[in-house]
């Protein structure tokens, strides 16, 4: 058996509190012990004791541990006192110990058991509180989203918002076409390999590319861990006894710590080993973009270039063409935008236009007096 520490217990009728474990009446009201607690001072049957670590622990001696019995107190059934496992008859009503049948273990489950069954029988106000709380947090929560949807939206308002420049003077409108040519002709090109359609002019041997070989293994040592034993510490723990003291228990840990050796291991060597292949020059023909035709002018009789092919030639894609305006504004001084072919030529110069944008910074369009778009543009 452990060493013996003294329990206390308050009296349940005066509240009189830190009764000495062997006493059996309460010194303020002189009332037999009744249905108490034992308890060590600041709580420490609760707590993990190390070795050495006392604190407010009261150990018994040889003599004050002759006053408590080996066994658990049991309860009187009729008056309800703690008599000590000792006494046949109950020191405050004389009832015998056979008319009895609970000890302070089966009383104290008995009154957990109770304790939690009336904590259950009242979640009411609890639930009632925390539905209030819930409410109140939910009622905060659907302003806080307010709010952040009213950030959003405004945000979101302002970044879609336009801005028009009105009566812009038009002073060039511009066309441009351009048409790719094509010419069938002969090229001398090299390669690892001869294209269908290809003639080889020449060969040579090459390096093509480094194989990783298995040349060898060498032994490196290499450091590594692992957790070994050290010793084992002792720490208490406390049981109550149910007759007033408590036994302080005894356990034992392993403590460990990080022990470091080498180790030696085998690791592959490899070595790099050139690899060659052939190299060719060859021949063949090929459809290639020769020239590119243009017309450009500043009216709207646009029109394509007269391609001119030649033997072997032929007509490429795609096709391009842009059609722009450029007006003037104080501010900004001149500038040029692009539109599509049949907005474009709706345009004259001399015209007042009305450009709007967005501050997303998306292309911008030309409007009417009445804010309508007529033709999405783009600046150049």
């Amino acid at each position: 058996m452990g060493k013996l520490v003294m329990g206390y217990w308050d009296c349940p009728y005066c509240g009189n509190q830190g009764v000495a474990g062997n006493v059996m009446n309460c010194p303020a009201c002189g009332r037999a012990r009744g249905d108490v607690r034992f308890y060590m001072k600041d709580g420490a049957e609760s707590s993990v004791r190390e070795d050495g670590e006392t604190g407010d622990i009261e150990y018994l001696s040889e003599e004050q541990a002759k006053d408590f019995d080996a066994e658990a107190d049991w309860y009187c059934s009729f008056c309800n006192s703690l008599n000590r496992n000792r006494a046949a008859f109950c020191s405050n009503c004389g009832a015998t110990r056979e008319s009895s049948e609970s000890n302070y273990f089966d009383q104290l489950k008995k009154r957990q058991e109770q304790e939690a069954a009336e904590a259950a029988a009242q979640p009411a106000p609890a639930a009632q509180q925390t539905g209030n709380t819930r409410a109140k947090s939910g009622r905060k929560s659907i302003w806080l989203w307010l709010v952040l949807i009213a950030l959003v939206v405004g945000v979101f308002t302002w970044m879609n918002g336009n801005k028009t420049r009105g009566g812009l003077l038009v002073t060039d409108i511009a066309w441009n076409r351009a048409v790719p040519v094509e010419a069938y002709k002969e090229y001398q090109e090299e390669g690892w390999s001869i294209p269908q359609g290809g003639t080889e002019i020449s060969s040579s041997t090459k390096l093509h590319h480094y194989d990783q070989v298995l040349d060898h293994y060498e032994d490196v040592e290499v450091q590594r861990s692992r957790r070994v034993l050290d010793h084992y510490e002792t720490y208490y723990t406390y049981s109550d006894r149910g007759n007033g003291s408590f036994e302080q228990i005894e356990h034992q840990r392993p403590v460990y710590e990080t022990e470091y050796y080498t180790e030696t291991e085998s690791r592959p060597v490899y070595r790099s080993v050139p690899r060659y292949a052939t190299w060719y020059v060859y021949s063949i023909w090929r459809w290639k973009e020769e020239r590119i035709e243009r017309s450009a002018g500043t009216d709207h009789e646009a029109y394509w270039p007269d391609l001119n092919l030649g033997e072997n030639e032929r007509e490429g894609s795609p096709r391009a063409e842009e059609y722009t305006f450029t007006v003037e504004e104080e501010k900004e001084g001149r500038s040029t935008w692009a539109l599509s072919e049949a907005d474009w030529r709706n345009i004259q110069v001399g015209d007042r236009i009305n450009i709007t944008t967005k501050r997303t910074g998306a292309d911008p369009w030309i409007t009417d007096g009445q804010g309508n778009q007529v033709a999405q543009i783009r600046r150049k």
